[in-house]
């Protein structure tokens, strides 16, 4: 691709054997130095994002940039159905004839593995068949990380990647190039059983087939290159999102939640270096001139609309937080941004700065409403307190809070389960985002849910994503009950915010939730293809009368609260419709909804 492309954004039109430009780009090198001695390899990545939702990798994106750096080339093959057409097998395949990499790897979480199995088993399979060559293939990630003697186990992979590898990709590859032996590249448990592994899924894993090497350093973001935005089809993608668009700022997490993976990479860092949390320096920031720099380029180059700060936990360092929110502010930058916070590190000076620099929405992790499940299961260590406190401190700066849920939680009960609907009813976030619990493998989540026997194979198989359903199982009247409060969240909740002061459109909410909890499987199963229309007739008498209330809105696992959606809607900003008592502020929003509707 040329530099004027390059500039614009846009894909130059070329094909590459069957597969379009737009999911597989070639990259040009980068650092050439006339007279250098410089020795390029190609590598194809496959992102295998099948059946969840359409995202942009952060890992794959900074692998590229270090490896271009250096003056390789890299492809993407970026498989999602939300971005057709998606590519086949087979033209994965001519790809690999025609292109020829150096090596092919695959960067997968659990949900993302089965897909890059199969990719990979039917390259081994046509290769076999038809007599071409093959390069070493290597996977890398959080599935990978957390459980290699499983993806070892399956026959097909050369290097199997732990952990963070920019470092590390970059030596091996240099290594391949150069003809070396990869076999003690830190980050990497290499393939040495002499033939490469032939795709049986049964193979047993031993030291004498494997050279298992402890992991390097946690890379510098000071000296990362900035992410290779244009790997992905980057301009299409943040079209397709509205003009969201992700960054980040930081890595790492010091918390040490069942159901997320940060606390067992930490471990696995602390024993193969031999050093204390602290000592592995694994919570990193970029500097504040770097992201703005890298913020400027990307509004020069694509149409955004609102960034996500992806970080774990934005709020954790206030200095950074800061420093980074007055730079933004400084810079004149006019777009909108999301964080990731916690209940008990919003400090008051952050979220300050973050609503002066133009913060949009302020994402909290609560999980659950019920004291116990949060201390006991999940390992979040907040009180009722503490998640009113926040949220309250949030709205007296004007950030739009939004709550992550988890619903079908391993020893919750029902009246559990109406602890969160209740804490949200109370709390009066302004939306909150309901994930059924998928405990992924190498988390103690994981070993927890299935330690209690809770974890159903059948429902495995038919779950894609943490969206879809539940994969645990409590016995077919709580799956009942679990699904519908899942599927219409905002509903329980409306029906409660009498229970808290008051709520006109509580009374509108309680005969649909009685009517749903009063159904069969059968008639749940024909009811939920309608449960979109029928929330939005129901919010729209809602806004007609002026009264607060969630909706489901953007997509189907989200509620939001009315006076923050309708102000979107008509093009005020939430700062400033916030500044209003909540009923003026509802009246106001209803009445220029309505003229809109009307022009």
């Amino acid at each position: 691709m040329g530099g004027d492309a390059r500039r614009s954004g846009r894909a130059r039109a070329a094909r590459a054997g069957a597969l379009d430009d737009e999911y597989s780009r070639a990259r040009p090198r980068r650092r050439w130095r006339p007279g250098a001695e410089l020795r390029i390899m190609r590598v194809l990545f496959i992102y295998p994002n099948l059946y969840t939702q359409m995202g942009f990798n952060h890992g794959l994106a900074s692998l590229s940039a270090v490896l271009r750096a250096a003056g390789h080339e890299t492809r993407l093959v970026n498989l999602n159905e939300n971005l057709p057409p998606v590519p086949t097998a087979d033209d994965v395949v001519a790809l690999v004839r025609e292109w020829q990499p150096g090596l092919v790897a695959f960067s997968c979480l659990t949900m993302q593995y089965p897909g890059a199995l199969e990719m990979a088993r039917h390259l081994r399979s046509r290769a076999r068949d038809e007599g071409f060559h093959l390069p070493p293939f290597a996977v890398g990630g959080i599935h990978p990380t957390m459980v290699p003697e499983l993806v070892m186990r399956d026959g097909v992979w050369d290097h199997v990647g732990i952990g963070e590898c920019e470092n590390a990709l970059l030596e091996l590859v240099t290594r391949i190039e150069r003809g070396e032996s990869p076999d003690d590249v830190p980050n990497f448990i290499s393939w040495r059983g002499g033939e490469r592994p032939s795709g049986a899924a049964d193979g047993a894993v031993t030291d004498e087939e494997w050279v298992r090497n402890a992991v390097g350093e946690f890379p510098a973001l000071d000296d990362m290159p900035e992410p290779d935005y244009e790997l992905f089809d980057t301009a299409r993608i943040t079209a397709q999102k509205h003009g969201w668009f992700g960054l980040m700022t930081s890595r790492g997490c010091p918390y040490r939640c069942t159901y997320c993976l940060n606390h067992r990479v930490m471990d696995l860092y602390k024993a193969d270096l031999g050093r204390s949390v602290a000592g592995l320096g694994f919570l990193r920031y970029r500097p504040a001139d770097k992201m703005i720099a890298e913020i400027q380029g990307v509004l020069e180059r694509y149409e955004v609309g609102t960034f996500i700060l992806d970080d774990d936990l934005f709020t954790m360092n206030p200095e950074h937080a800061i420093a980074f929110c007055d730079a933004y502010a400084a810079a004149g930058i006019d777009v909108p941004f999301v964080v990731n916070s916690h209940v008990k590190r919003l400090d008051p000076r952050v979220a300050e700065a973050l609503a002066r620099a133009g913060c949009r929405i302020l994402k909290l992790g609560i999980e659950s409403g019920s004291p116990r499940v949060r201390t006991e299961v999940l390992k979040r260590h907040m009180s009722q307190r503490d998640i009113l406190e926040t949220v309250a401190s949030a709205d007296s700066c004007r950030l739009h809070t939004s709550a992550f849920l988890m619903v079908g939680l391993p020893t919750e009960t029902r009246d559990e389960r109406w602890e969160t609907v209740d804490l949200l009813a109370r709390a009066r976030v302004g939306r909150f985002r309901t994930s059924f619990f998928y405990p992924f493998p190498g988390t103690e989540g994981y070993d927890f849910a299935v330690s209690g026997g809770y974890v159903s194979r059948d429902l495995q198989s038919e779950v894609s994503d943490f969206t879809d359903g539940s994969i645990l199982d409590f016995g077919p009247e709580e799956n009942l009950f679990i699904d519908k409060l899942g599927t219409v969240m905002p509903w329980f909740v409306n029906s409660r915010l009498d229970r808290f002061g008051a709520a006109p459109a509580a009374a509108r909410y309680h005969a649909p939730v009685k009517d749903v909890l009063a159904m069969d499987a059968d008639e749940w199963v024909a009811f939920k293809p309608g449960v979109r229309e029928l929330d939005a007739e129901l919010s729209a008498v809602c806004v007609r009368a002026g009264e607060l209330h969630y909706a489901i809105r953007y997509n189907a696992f989200m509620g939001v609260r009315s006076d923050y959606y309708l102000a979107e809607e008509v093009g005020i900003e939430w700062a400033t419709a916030a500044a209003k008592p909540v009923g003026e502020r509802l009246m106001d929003l209803a009445l220029a909804a309505a003229a809109s509707e009307t022009c």
